[in-house]
C-alpha cells in the first residue's frame, strides 16, 4: 500500500513510496519499506523523524487559527480569450514557482498580484502545471476552474520549505478550498496553521532545515 498518514502530535508516516527525493532531485533510500518523515521542523535526522517532536511539544491541532481559505479570480483577456486564474491563499508554500516561471502576470510586488492579460496563455499554463500546491486554478473561456495534475507519483522536500507530494493518497481531510487531492504540499516546520498541509508560515518565520 503506497499512502502517506499524520499521527496526531508526531510524524508523517510514509508508506510504499516509489520515490523520495531530496532538494536538489537526489534520491533518498529509506530504511525501511515504512518510515516517518519529520513535520514538527525540529528533527537533527531531516526529512526523518528522528522523536524530536515529543521534546519540542509538537501539537498537530491547529486550534481556532483563522486561515485564508476563500478562493480569488483573477480575470483578463489573454490572445483573445478570456483567462480566469483562481489563487487559495491558504495553500501556497510561497514556493514561488510561479514567479520564476512567468512574472508577467505572477508577480507579488504589484496589485493585484495576479495579471492574466499581462502575459501568454502558454506562459500562464506552465505556472499552473507548476504549481506544487493546489494553491492555482485556471479557466479559458468559462470552463471549469481545474489543476494541470501529472501522473509522476513521488515525494519530494523543497530546501527550507515544504513536502511536495504527486499522486500518492493522503490519510487526511483536505480542507483548502479547491485543494487537488493528488498533488498538494505538507508542513515540514511545523508551524502551519493548516496542518498537515503547508500554509507558507515557514516563509514568514524563516524556518530553515538545519534549525
Amino acid at each position: 500500500m503506497t499512502i502517506i498518514k499524520p499521527m496526531k502530535d508526531g510524524p508523517l508516516v510514509a508508506q510504499g513510496i516509489p520515490n523520495l527525493k531530496d532538494p536538489v532531485g537526489t534520491d533518498v533510500k529509506p530504511e525501511k519499506p515504512a518510515f516517518g518523515l519529520c513535520r514538527c521542523g525540529q528533527s537533527k535526522n531531516k526529512p526523518f523523524c528522528d522523536g524530536s517532536h515529543t521534546a519540542a511539544g509538537f501539537s498537530s491541532d491547529n486550534g481556532d487559527a483563522k486561515v485564508r481559505n476563500t478562493p480569488i479570480q483573477y480575470t483578463g483577456q489573454v490572445e483573445g480569450k478570456s483567462v480566469t486564474v483562481s489563487y487559495t491563499p491558504v495553500l501556497c508554500g510561497h514556493i514561488a514557482e510561479c514567479q520564476r516561471l512567468h512574472k508577467q502576470v505572477f508577480d507579488s510586488s504589484q496589485k493585484p498580484w495576479i495579471q492574466p492579460e499581462n502575459g501568454s496563455l502558454e506562459g500562464i499554463l506552465s505556472v499552473i502545471n507548476a504549481c506544487p500546491s493546489g494553491a492555482l486554478r485556471v479557466s479559458v473561456e468559462g470552463e471549469d476552474l481545474h489543476h494541470m495534475d501529472s501522473d509522476e507519483q513521488s515525494v519530494s522536500f523543497v530546501k527550507n520549505g515544504p513536502y511536495v507530494v504527486k499522486n500518492i493518497p493522503l490519510d487526511a481531510e483536505f480542507n483548502g478550498a479547491g485543494a487537488s487531492e493528488k498533488e498538494y504540499i505538507l508542513c515540514r516546520c511545523g508551524q502551519s496553521k493548516n496542518k498537515p498541509f503547508c500554509d507558507g508560515t515557514h516563509h514568514d518565520v524563516k524556518w530553515k532545515d538545519d534549525a
